[in-house]
């Protein structure tokens, strides 16, 4: 039989550039931390810009950051 193509999917993903040093320090922080890159960038902006309807909020506590490294990460990830 043959392969169903279907429709093709709409893509819903955009990339960014950040420069090598922001990029290493946000995985060291992601990984320390339990949290994907995605979520963590995505959490952050939607703190800036504000969240849109349906999206998911942020849950107090996640990821093992005591308030001394979110105060931290919040003075170097500044969007």
């Amino acid at each position: 039989m043959g392969i169903d193509r279907g429709m093709a999917k709409k893509q819903t993903r955009r990339s960014v550039s950040i420069s090598r040093g922001t990029y290493e320090r946000l995985k060291a922080y992601c990984e320390l931390n339990a949290i994907s890159m995605s979520e963590f960038v995505e959490m952050r902006i939607g703190d800036y810009l504000g969240r849109r309807a349906g999206s998911v909020a942020r849950v107090a506590g996640h990821g093992q950051a005591d308030d001394a490294a979110r105060k931290a990460a919040d003075h170097i990830f500044t969007f």
